[in-house]
């Protein structure tokens, strides 16, 4: 059985190959289903199919972050974040815009997003997963938020049940989880981002 390092060394991901990670969806059954009560609509538009990379994601969380926390830029951020982590799946689209339908729900977790800063990581997945958005999507929220990574330690990286598994430890433990994470890339490259990481491990054979 190939280890960890050597998956990461065969991948050897960059921090541009992270940021160009591709995915694509469908911008009309997003827009045609998005709910009306949060007033606002992220730009999608009426093409059956689009990508987004990671890059474009974090465009989207710098603006949050330029913006204050306003309500639309967090829509529109949310927006691309749900887009890009539920890929072509119809499904996940579904079930994500059902959560977004819960008026109480949605609150939330715009509250739950606005209220991350001086939190530690797993604090932050803590937070909005307390909203009742599945594991998986609030640590794509967390990440996107805190911005593209370099060799910083303490950061968000995004919750995979394949690299869960490459990893033996449980998604269900969010702490262990980053702490295998950032276990893995010191002994591969401390100067690469945790997302890296999750990256490789979630390509590798």
């Amino acid at each position: 059985m190939t280890s960890v390092n050597d998956q990461l060394s065969q991948v050897a991901p960059t921090a541009e190959d992270v940021l160009n990670d591709t995915s694509s969806f469908s911008p009309r059954r997003w827009k045609t289903g998005w709910p009306h009560h949060l007033g606002h609509v992220p730009p999608y538009k009426d093409d059956a199919f689009a990508s987004l990379t990671r890059r474009d994601v974090f465009s989207f969380a710098e603006d949050v972050h330029a913006s204050g926390f306003a309500k639309d830029a967090l829509i529109d951020f949310i927006g691309a974040a749900f887009a890009f982590a539920a890929g072509k799946s119809p499904q996940t689209q579904l079930k994500l815009q059902q959560f977004l339908r819960n008026k109480g729900q949605a609150a939330s977790l715009l509250r739950s997003l606005r209220s991350l800063e001086g939190l530690t990581p797993a604090e932050q997945y803590e937070a909005v997963s307390a909203t009742g958005l599945p594991g998986r999507f609030a640590s794509v929220l967390v990440y996107f938020l805190a911005g593209p990574q370099t060799g910083e330690s303490d950061a968000p990286v995004v919750l995979a049940e394949k690299v869960a598994s490459e990893l033996r430890v449980s998604t269900e433990d969010y702490g262990a989880y980053l702490a295998a994470v950032t276990a893995a890339r010191d002994e591969w490259d401390a100067s690469a981002g945790l997302d890296a990481v999750e990256y490789a491990l979630g390509r590798s054979v």
